[in-house]
């Protein structure tokens, strides 16, 4: 059928309305003409396959990478980099105004580029001889075996072939496995996690070996992230915070690019000043936190994070303390967070809904809220904005290049603040 592209919706796709019904189909742009076939009912609408771009857009340009359109992880190659920017920043807008949020003038947003993805989780598995290494196709379970990904980082990208070569030896024919890569400080810290269990035997263990060894890795891993065995160290993985540092677990949570981690540590730095006392919630391994002046208190949940942030802090002589706390379950009742000068939380997807509410009740002079969903930042900043917060500055941030995935470090505050630049 012939449908006419309105806009690009929240997942990346184009929507259009044919009498009286609204169509999601990828790869389009707004102001296009495509034909699209229909396939299955998604939500209030019906998702298309784009059969042809009948009158492209002016927007429209090649994309970088063969797989575009097979591959699932990237859904906007085909969009002119300032379009998809300014899309980006109006998903925030739109969300925040759907809230009634009082929005500030946002700071120029950090643009992600190519290459510059440092973690990166790859899908394997073995059919016969040889053993596919990519993603997964976009809406299936089926593997797009990779050469080149535009998105990682180069020395992610150069894993892809000995991981291939690895999974051949390692995994049972049509067994699969994830493989979990950071680059770290010091070197590529990779994490196999097979999709059932595999004991190591002696021949597996070699090859993991053999993989290290050919591909330089700092350390590797076997099993789930909880329990995860390192199979080989040849250097320690390290996590570079100003001052502090960090050896964080296999499978370790990171901000996805370099560039947007330094960013948000400015934000962080800028916005809450020389406060003496800041609670990071929701921590990780403190990658927010770590390095500034003052007493600095994480509260994460995730054990194996919470023993690589307590063993940075005993380096880090006093000045940072770290505790286990789920704060879905628990959060920090407003007479707790009344003790700290200023609050930084970087939660999950799903927001910080109790913990918002509990902030929204204290007397905590400056918030900084880091967020990867934009709409339930949009809903904690509602809860924070009707309990007297105001939103004072929001920084939008690309770091999922391509995707419909963006991310955002806004600052709160409850009175002027001088020491905050404007």
């Amino acid at each position: 059928m012939r449908l006419d592209i309105l806009e690009i919706g929240a997942r990346g796709d184009g929507i259009a309305e044919h009498e009286g019904r609204r169509y999601f189909v990828p790869f389009t742009l707004p102001g296009e003409t495509v034909e699209a076939a229909p396939r299955d009912k998604r939500g209030e609408g019906i998702a298309a396959d784009l059969v042809k771009v009948l009158a492209p857009s002016r927007h429209r340009e090649p994309p970088p990478c063969a797989h575009f359109g097979v591959c699932g992880g990237c859904a906007l190659q085909h969009w002119r980099r300032d379009a998809y920017t300014a899309w980006k920043v109006d998903l925030i807008v739109r969300t925040l105004a759907q809230r009634g949020v009082d929005a500030p003038r946002f700071e120029p947003p950090l643009v992600g580029a190519p290459g510059e993805r440092r973690r990166v989780d790859f899908v394997l598995r073995r059919q016969g001889r040889r053993a596919l290494a990519g993603f997964h196709e976009r809406t299936s379970p089926r593997i797009v075996d990779v050469d080149v990904c535009v998105v990682a980082r180069p020395t992610l990208g150069a894993l892809l072939e000995p991981v291939r070569t690895a999974a051949a030896s390692i995994l049972p024919d049509g067994a699969a496995a994830d493989a979990v890569a950071n680059e770290t400080d010091s070197g590529i810290d990779l994490l196999l996690r097979p999709h059932k269990r595999l004991d190591l035997s002696l021949e597996r263990h070699e090859a993991l070996v053999a993989l290290a060894e050919r591909a330089d890795l700092a350390r590797l891993s076997w099993g789930d992230r909880a329990s995860a065995e390192p199979v080989v160290v040849r250097r320690t993985p390290l996590l570079l915070f100003g001052e502090a540092r960090v050896d964080p677990p296999p499978g370790a949570f990171l901000q996805a690019t370099k560039r947007a981690e330094q960013a948000m540590r400015a934000a962080v730095a800028e916005w809450v000043g020389d406060a003496p006392r800041l609670a990071d919630l929701f921590a990780g391994v403190g990658a927010l936190s770590l390095g500034r002046a003052g007493k600095v208190t994480l509260f994460e949940s995730d054990k194996p994070a919470v023993t690589a942030a307590e063993a940075a802090a005993r380096r880090l002589g006093g000045r940072v303390t770290v505790e286990r706390r789920d704060l879905f379950r628990n959060p920090l009742t407003a007479t707790e967070l009344n003790g700290f000068d200023a609050v930084l939380l970087d939660p999950p997807r799903a927001g910080a809904a109790a913990q918002s509410a509990e902030l929204a009740r204290s007397k905590v002079p400056r918030v900084v809220y880091a967020s990867c969903d934009p709409a339930s930042f949009a809903r904690d900043a509602r809860t924070l904005q009707d309990g007297g917060y105001r939103l004072e500055k929001l920084l939008p941030i690309d770091q999922f290049l391509w995707s419909a995935h963006v991310e955002l470090i806004a600052l709160f505050a409850r009175a002027p603040l001088r020491s905050v630049k404007t």
